[in-house]
């Protein structure tokens, strides 16, 4: 048996190979008419809550910050947390971006079934793969993140998701969507054909077994979702955290026995995240910078090289992928067989 013969096998390697052809799907159609209509009268809306479960709801972290910064009464909710008092949330017009990959997901089902019988004015964005699903059906306005069929855990889903909500974000803030989303699936494609050295970098960084992800902004999309894929796909605990909470405790950890991946970020927030790789290194830990350009004094994994505000995300996310190659690979497993869930979660 060659040393990669599980990884190429396994369904999940090809949905993570096959993602920059469901991103050039979805980038070739564009924004859907009906939802660009919704999204020029936004700012007509008294509340918009972005909500969905695991990496759905990851997806739209960076989108919330984008409509945060530009001044929209916008919250970013797990959809269990969002049902325990679901009618405490509704506040005169209301917008619901509903993320579900399946659009069958417990929770996102039970929302549309408490939102029918809500009173008060609300709207709901779906985003999602299925048209004929309960949240295809069911909203007011759907995107169709059109990634077609997925095997296990979310890859291309993920990654549609994120980019969806990104497009629309743009036209919601009137803004020219961004240019590296059509370089992006060539990007994607160059780094993915050649994702051997992604892993060979990662496989000769981290030797530990205790491992944290650490990030800031708009990172954190691929941080939670990066701690949630190595679980399902490798079957691996580690945990995803903002820098700041790192320190905020979890720092009197750090040691020789523990690796912490660290997400650039850009600008003000790179510069925080270098104070913690210096110090990470003064406590004889072992931080491992992530970053889609080269860092002159912080040698790491190269993640694809997307730097905007919408694509930087995507790329890190490709790179928390590998890893759960990486940590499937040294156990001798599958990555992405489930053997205790499903694809779609039907219980609350």
């Amino acid at each position: 048996m060659s040393r990669f013969q599980l990884i190429e096998n396994a369904p999940y390697f090809a949905d993570i190979q096959a993602q920059p052809e469901a991103a050039q799907k979805l980038i070739s159609t564009g924004v859907p008419l009906a939802t660009r209509s919704l999204l020029d009268e936004m700012a007509n809306f008294d509340r918009i809550i972005l909500t969905g479960m695991g990496s759905s709801l990851n997806a739209l972290y960076p989108s919330y910050l984008r409509l945060v910064s530009a001044g929209f009464p916008v919250w970013h909710e797990d959809t269990a947390e969002l049902l325990i008092n679901i009618k405490g949330r509704i506040k005169g017009k209301t917008l619901f971006w509903i993320a579900s990959q399946s659009g069958e997901s417990a929770e996102v089902v039970q929302l549309l079934n408490e939102l029918a019988n809500v009173k008060g004015d609300v709207t709901i964005l779906g985003f999602t793969n299925y048209a004929e699903s309960s949240l295809g059906s069911r909203s007011n306005v759907l995107f169709n993140i059109q990634c077609g069929p997925e095997n296990t855990v979310s890859a291309k889903s993920y990654v549609n998701t994120l980019l969806a909500a990104g497009m629309a974000t743009s036209v919601a803030l009137s803004e020219e969507i961004d240019p590296e989303i059509f370089q992006l699936p060539k990007i994607l494609k160059t780094y993915l054909e050649n994702w051997e050295k992604c892993y060979e970098a990662l496989d000769s960084a981290i030797a530990q077994k205790r491992i944290f992800i650490i990030g800031r902004g708009e990172s954190m999309a691929a941080a939670r979702t990066g701690s949630l894929i190595i679980k399902e796909a490798a079957r691996e605990g580690l945990e995803s955290l903002t820098t700041a909470q790192f320190r905020h405790g979890p720092l009197e950890m750090a040691s020789e026995d523990v690796a912490v991946l660290i997400f650039d970020g850009y600008d003000h927030l790179r510069s925080l995240n270098s104070s913690m790789y210096k110090d990470l290194i003064k406590l004889k830990a072992n931080p491992i910078w992530i970053s889609a350009e080269a860092h002159p004094l912080h040698p790491g994994i190269s993640a694809p090289p997307l730097t905007s505000q919408l694509t930087r995300p995507i790329g890190e996310v490709i790179v928390m992928q590998i890893l759960t190659l990486v940590l499937a690979n040294r156990k001798g497993d599958e990555p992405g067989k489930f053997r205790q869930i499903s694809k779609i979660t039907t219980i609350l």
